[in-house]
Parts: C-alpha cells; sequence; structure tokens
C-alpha cells in the first residue's frame, strides 16, 4: 500500500510540475523556488521546501513544509524585509502583483495547499492517516516514528 500512495502522490505533483527527489532521508522531497525576481533595484524570493514520508507501521504520511519569502532593495516599490513561515502553508495560495522599475506590472500566482492536499488525498484513498509536522526530523527516516 505504501507504494501505491507515493506513486499517487508522486503522479499528482507531475501533473503540477511540482520537481520532486525521491530518497535523501525521506520518502519524497521538494525543493522549489517559485519566484526569484531581480532588478537594478532589488529582489523577490519565494521557496519552499517539503519533506513527505510515508509510514507503513503506523499507516500515516507524515508531511514536513516550510515557505522562506525573502525581497530586498526597492523592486516592488517598498523597502525590503524577510518572512518565514513553517507548518502552516497548509491550503494557502499566494497571489501577488509587484511593480519593477521599469514600472511593469509582475504577477505571480501559486497555490501552495495543492501539495498537502495530494498527499493527504493520497493518504486518504490508502486507509492511511496524514499528519502535518513542525519538526522536519519527524518527516526523514532518521528518527524513529
Amino acid at each position: 500500500m505504501k507504494q501505491q500512495i507515493l506513486s499517487e502522490i508522486k503522479e499528482k505533483l507531475a501533473a503540477l510540475s511540482i520537481p520532486v527527489q525521491y530518497g535523501a532521508g525521506t520518502d519524497i522531497s521538494v525543493n522549489a523556488e517559485f519566484l526569484d525576481a531581480k532588478w537594478s533595484t532589488g529582489n523577490k524570493r519565494v521557496r519552499y521546501e517539503a519533506l513527505i514520508l510515508a509510514n507503513e507501521r503506523d499507516c500515516v504520511v507524515y508531511m514536513y513544509e516550510k515557505t522562506t519569502e525573502t525581497g530586498s532593495g526597492f523592486s516592488f516599490g517598498m523597502s525590503g524585509g524577510s518572512s518565514f513561515q513553517s507548518g502552516s502553508t497548509l491550503f494557502r495560495k499566494v497571489k501577488s502583483v509587484q511593480y519593477g522599475p521599469d514600472g511593469k506590472a509582475y504577477e505571480f500566482i501559486f497555490d501552495l495547499g495543492a501539495i498537502p492536499k495530494a498527499a493527504k488525498q493520497a493518504a486518504k484513498r490508502g486507509g492511511w492517516k496524514f499528519k502535518t509536522v513542525l519538526n522536519k526530523s519527524k518527516a526523514t527516516y532518521t528518527t524513529d516514528l
């Protein structure tokens, strides 16, 4: 059942064009940069990380996720700063319209919730539970779940 659940998650993420890695201490990992905009006066970056571990013993799919947004300069008509979010990106849609120094509007939209939703649906369909974890080690093979 574990392989069936993981295959379904992989298929759903591939359909979303989400770059994934297999293995590397967990079953599925995502390390993606959804926005990397740079201008001569500043920049804006949105990075997303997720680890998905299917634990056969407990019949639970564990998922850790982290979103990091950074920006600096005046690329968007505001002063720079950064923010960090972990464990609460579930079902979060991000939409932003920003203006570069050239006066053009740049829009980016992505649904971060589609990633955990894919894992949760696959787990439920397989009769397993789904848990979001705040500690990265709980979604890796380095800990005894």
